[in-house]
């Protein structure tokens, strides 16, 4: 039975974003499309200018002549990407592969109501000193501290930002004149990372971000799980100590309260420690300091106690920690893989992969972009 071109296109497209440089008979073994389905969606992107033709050194055997492999054309479009939430608000621009063309801090604003404008005008400062074309922008993604309605592009809501029910993909798509689509933050960097980052070659895992506060997602048969209603992944509302300290959520001992970064810092500091982030805890924690190692150690724990429960309901290849607070390869991260491993079967810990990457933070902004290239993308 004949893939629709449709169905055909998104399958193609998707594997070249994830794998790069394939032949159509490549592409058509990963997809699963015919090889004449493959060939006319190439064609028809070839001439939108959206693919690039390369010879490849080798010779195919089997016909004697060159193979010509198959890629996507990083500089036909850009994105714009804006990551919101209580700290810095950041812009970015980046081409059709996910690479970071242009970056800016927006101005701090005073109400929501001042953010498009504000971003605008960081928006038009950026175009003019890199010099990249208006018309060459094909779209905004926004990413949010908060439950969004990806569909609506609306933040339902964010403790964080303190919204409830903000059409912020209308407000800022408006003011910059693109089309923009808005999502939770976690669920962006997931995206980010299995279109053009550390998951490409998963169709099964967990995305953790280490912040100010916990986010998760979770991609399940190569597909985002947004829950029925698009709020799943809220890890950092996971209960851990019921007697705890009370959340922003209104309850206690949320897994946020001890192990998000927000959470640390205030801890350090009602501990007497003089820290601004997490490398300092972590040096002086490698310097002996027990408090410092007691606080890493106690949120480590509980973030890889709640880690293991997931790995437990999802079964994953891969738990992937973006880590935009600085952590490295200390006392939190020994922590947090050591819990995993005890907390989970046998049978898991030689099937799935636990990886750590120290991200910086435009990290954020670049997956934000990353929702506004898969959507473009899929809709042409």
């Amino acid at each position: 039975m004949k893939v629709p071109f449709q169905s055909a296109k998104t399958s193609a497209i998707a594997a070249l974003l994830q794998h790069d440089h394939l032949s159509r008979l490549e592409l058509s073994e990963l997809t699963g499309v015919s090889p004449a389905g493959i060939t006319e969606v190439t064609q028809k992107l070839l001439q939108r200018g959206l693919l690039i033709e390369t010879p490849s050194v080798a010779l195919e055997k089997r016909r004697g002549r060159r193979a010509v492999r198959l890629s996507m054309q990083p500089g036909h479009s850009c994105f714009v990407g804006i990551n919101l939430d209580e700290g810095e608000t950041l812009l970015a621009i980046t081409d059709l592969k996910g690479e970071v063309l242009e970056q800016r801090s927006v101005s701090p604003t005073k109400s929501t109501a001042e953010i498009p404008e504000a971003v605008r005008e960081t928006f038009v400062d950026a175009l003019r000193s890199s010099a990249i074309p208006r018309s060459r922008v094909r779209g905004l993604g926004i990413a949010v501290a908060g439950i969004v309605d990806a569909q609506e592009g609306i933040c339902r809501y964010s403790a964080a930002l303190d919204w409830r029910d903000v059409p912020i993909a209308k407000m800022i798509g408006g003011a910059l004149q693109l089309e923009a689509w808005a999502d939770n933050d976690a669920n962006a960097v997931a995206i980010g990372e299995h279109i053009f980052g550390n998951a490409r070659d998963y169709d099964h895992f967990s995305s953790i971000v280490l912040g100010r506060t916990i986010g998760s997602a979770h991609y399940m048969h190569g597909i985002l799980n947004r829950g029925h209603d698009g709020s799943a992944g809220e890890i950092g509302h996971i209960t851990v100590d019921p007697d705890g300290r009370m959340c922003r959520c209104g309850r206690n001992g949320c897994l946020d309260t001890i192990a998000g970064g927000f959470a640390l810092r205030r801890a350090a500091r009602e501990n007497g420690l003089d820290v601004d982030g997490m490398r300092k805890l972590e040096e002086l924690a490698a310097q002996g300091d027990r408090t410092a190692a007691n606080l890493l150690r106690t949120a480590g724990k509980a973030l890889g106690t709640a880690v293991a429960s997931l790995v437990h309901l999802n079964n994953p290849q891969a738990v992937i920690f973006t880590d935009l607070e600085g952590f490295e390869n200390g006392v939190f991260r020994t922590a947090t893989r050591q819990a995993i491993e005890n907390g989970i079967l046998p049978r898991y810990l030689g099937s799935t992969e636990i990886v750590f990457i120290l991200a910086d933070p435009v990290s954020l902004p670049r997956s934000a972009a990353s929702i506004a290239a898969f959507n473009y993308l899929m809709a042409i």
